[in-house]
Formats: structure tokens, sequence, C-alpha cells
């Protein structure tokens, strides 16, 4: 494997990439890179995404191509570890999410005739449902992922149930109306942030759990 500094005019490919990431990961790699695990990494995959979002949302194109760098090097080094271990490798993944790209968009590669936006993502859940093997709703809610942050999946977890046709019932909450902002919507969450933070309550890990508990019991069989 001959990895050497490019000349200025130019470019590594993505074989090249895999290549210099296999390198690392070589008895006479680097050494810190040779120690690293899915674990390990873990939080740096997710510190990049974030960096890549920022990116997007400062509109700064010349950021978001280095930190679009950042988070294919997390892709490809979790997917060599893999590769070391015999079970996938990088060019497997491609050709999963290329497959399943087109399998999903039978309006697009296929014969199907969606008419509008909401047809098409209930076409593209009802796909995914079928792939994933999931028998019920429960299985379908519950699969929306852990891992997210608790306000984000809640938010998920409550679109996907209406869209089901259940509604979700509104605790009450003093001085609640039906008028709010996004500002006073903010000012309440972070009331709330407050308030559990006063009582020695992560809110975090509440959230998630009662989204948890909320699905069992809004979904029970």
């Amino acid at each position: 494997m001959n990895i050497t500094l490019k000349n200025k005019d130019d470019k590594y490919s993505i074989e090249d990439f895999c290549n210099i990431i296999k390198k690392l990961r070589a008895p006479d790699g680097c050494i810190w890179d040779r120690e690293q695990t899915h674990q390990s990494i873990r939080r740096d995959f997710l510190e990049e995404c974030y960096e890549a979002i920022e990116a997007i949302d400062l509109d700064n194109f010349i950021m978001l191509r280095e930190e679009l760098g950042d988070v294919l090097l997390q892709v490809v080094f979790h997917s060599v570890i893999e590769e070391e271990k015999g079970n996938f490798t990088f060019s497997d993944v491609i050709d999963d999410v290329a497959t399943k790209m087109v399998v999903r968009h039978p309006h697009v590669f296929g014969e199907v005739k969606v008419s509008n936006i909401d047809e098409l993502l209930t076409n593209w859940d009802n796909i995914k449902k079928v792939q994933k093997g999931q028998q019920s709703d429960k299985e379908l809610i519950a699969s929306i992922s852990k891992a997210m942050p608790a306000l984000m999946r809640a938010q998920k977890v409550q679109k996907k149930t209406v869209k089901l046709g259940k509604c979700i019932k509104t605790e009450d909450i003093s001085g609640c109306n039906q008028n709010l902002d996004a500002e006073s919507i903010g000012k309440m969450l972070f009331s709330i942030v407050n308030l559990a933070r006063e009582n020695g309550i992560d809110a975090e890990e509440a959230l998630a759990k009662y989204t948890d508990n909320f699905i069992e019991t809004e979904f029970s069989e």
C-alpha cells in the first residue's frame, strides 16, 4: 500500500482515502489509530456531525466542505474496523445505501406514481416498514433511534404517532394558550429545564424515559 503526499494538481480518490485509513490502522501505522474502537470514537462521530450542521446553519460552504470530510472520515474509519473483523467493507456500505435509495424511490426508478409529497412520504414509510420487517405501529415508532437527543426524538415520535391517526393529549400547563410563538415555547422549555435542575432531575433523561413510557402505553398490544 503505497500512499504518498499528492501533487498540487492531483486529487486523492475514495479508494486512496480508504487505503490511508487502513494504513493508519496497520501494525506499522499510527499508534493512536490502531487503538481506536467504535466506542472510543463514538463521541467524535457525533461532534463531527454537529459541526457539519453548524456549517449548514452558517451557510458556510468552505466550512461545510471540511466538515463533510470529517464526517466521511468517521464513516470510513468505522467501516475499516468492521472490515478487519470480516463483517463488511466500505464498499458494502455504499452498495447498501445505493440499493436503499433505488428501492425507496419507486416513483423515480420504478413504475409507482405519486401525486404529492404526502403520498411520497407515506410510500417511503411503508417500504421502510416492510424492509425492516416491522409488523406493528409500535415497532415502527420504537425504531426511532434512542441515541437521538431526547427533545428531537420526542418530536419525531409525536409526529409519526399523529401521522398514524392517534391523538396526543397536551398536559395542562399553567398560562398556556393556543397562540404561542417560538419564543414563548422556548421560554417554557427553558423554564422546565430549570425546574428539573432545581429538583435534581436530568431533563434530557427524564424526557427520554417519558417518551419510552409513552410508546409502551400508547402502542400496547
